[in-house]
Order: C-alpha cells, then sequence, then structure tokens
C-alpha cells in the first residue's frame, strides 16, 4: 500500500485510507445509479451524525486555521445541498459516483487521488501560506493555507493535492487511471472507529463492485 504519514498537530483527525488497483473508470451502472437515488432521496431526512457530525468536521478543518464557510465548506455539505436541492447526486464516472454515494451517507469528506499521476509517499498536513491548486477545468484555484492537505513528497517538501474540501485537477481520477486513493477524513469527536472501519469497507466492497478492482487495501491512521 502506498506510503502516507500524518505529521504532528492534528488533534482528532482519523484517516481511513482505501487504495485500489486494476479498476475501470466509466460510467455508473443503473444498480449504482439507483443507490445514488435513494441517498440522496434519504439524506432529506437525515444523514450520519447529523449536525454533530457538521460541526465535527468544521471543527476540524478550523484547527489549521481554514475558514470552512462559503465556497470552501467541507465537500460532503455541497453535495447535501446538491441532494436535498436538486433530488439528486450528479453522474460523473463509476469511481466518482461511489465515493459521492459513500461520503454523502456518512456525512464525512472523501478526497480521491489518482496514484498513476500522483506517486507516494504521502504526507498530511496542514497547508501553508501561499499553497494553492487548481480545481477545475476553468483555472480556479484552491488557496489551501490552513487546511488539511494530502501533499506528494517532492523535492525540498511536499505538495498539496487534495482535501476535505476539493481535490486538485492533478489529482481527479480519469479514464486513463487505474491505481486510486480514497481518504475519508473522520473525526474522533463524532466518528467512532467501528463506524469508519464500517465506511471504509462499504466503499472497498463498492470499488471492488463497481469499479472492477483487481485488489483493495484498507488502513486507517493515526
Amino acid at each position: 500500500m502506498v506510503e502516507v504519514r500524518m505529521e504532528s498537530g492534528l488533534p482528532g483527525l482519523t484517516l481511513a485510507l482505501v487504495e485500489s488497483h486494476g479498476v475501470c473508470i466509466e460510467a455508473a451502472t443503473a444498480e449504482l445509479r439507483q443507490l445514488c437515488a435513494a441517498a440522496a432521496t434519504a439524506a432529506r431526512n437525515a444523514v450520519a451524525g447529523g449536525d454533530t457530525r457538521r460541526q465535527a468536521i468544521r471543527g476540524l478543518l478550523r484547527s489549521g486555521g481554514f475558514k470552512p464557510s462559503g465556497r470552501n465548506k467541507p465537500a460532503q455539505e455541497y453535495l447535501l445541498r446538491t441532494a436535498t436541492e436538486g433530488g439528486q447526486l450528479p453522474a460523473i464516472s463509476n469511481a466518482v459516483d461511489l465515493i459521492n454515494l459513500v461520503s454523502l451517507q456518512s456525512g464525512l469528506p472523501i478526497s480521491l487521488v489518482s496514484l498513476d499521476r500522483v506517486a507516494g509517499p504521502l504526507v498530511v498536513r496542514v497547508g501553508i501560506a501561499g499553497e494553492k491548486f487548481v480545481f477545475n477545468r476553468t483555472g480556479q484555484e484552491l488557496d489551501v493555507e490552513g487546511l488539511l492537505s494530502i501533499c506528494e513528497s517532492c523535492p525540498g517538501g511536499s505538495e498539496p493535492v487534495a482535501t476535505p474540501v476539493k481535490d486538485s485537477m492533478r489529482a481527479k481520477v480519469t479514464e486513463e487511471d487505474h491505481h486510486l486513493l480514497a481518504c475519508i477524513y473522520g473525526s474522533q469527536d463524532a466518528v467512532s472507529e467501528a463506524e469508519l472501519h464500517r465506511w471504509a469497507e462499504e466503499l472497498a466492497m463498492g470499488l471492488d463492485r463497481f469499479c472492477g478492482a483487481d485488489r483493495v487495501e484498507t488502513t486507517f491512521l493515526p
């Protein structure tokens, strides 16, 4: 499994890392889309952890000085808004739709990184002043100063490629990718170890079932 280490000074953060090999990125099956539709309907009534979990995740993002509000809300909050206002989750690809499904159901943000283009070892740390990355095709940038970030090691340091808010264009999965890493961000204040393991298992089974993964490995930090 790809090496991922967590820097000190990240109180309350827990991570579930799900690495999949040999996946086939394509349109989601009708079955997966039906599950997404059902989750969107259910989300109108309740999401796992409710407001307690939402506030705990926001607290994690604030711990480094980041402000998780407005356009910088945690990713699962955008999914919930999309599901409740539009009545469905967007259809993107099997892997992304699966990530969105588990994120909506769990109330937790999840990053999805292509390990075909982002090489390990990786480090999880807080972004520093001046660090940004492009997150969409129009060239918009996310300023990650103070934000929990998954970073790729590079000469002289590390470079942020994914966060609980948005992932970089460089890390995003395409049809050419076959080696993926999903990172579920949890809070010790609002997500038990057993529940985090359950969501990681759901994601691992989905990668096998809906994305044709040859092998899926799961680990947890800290």
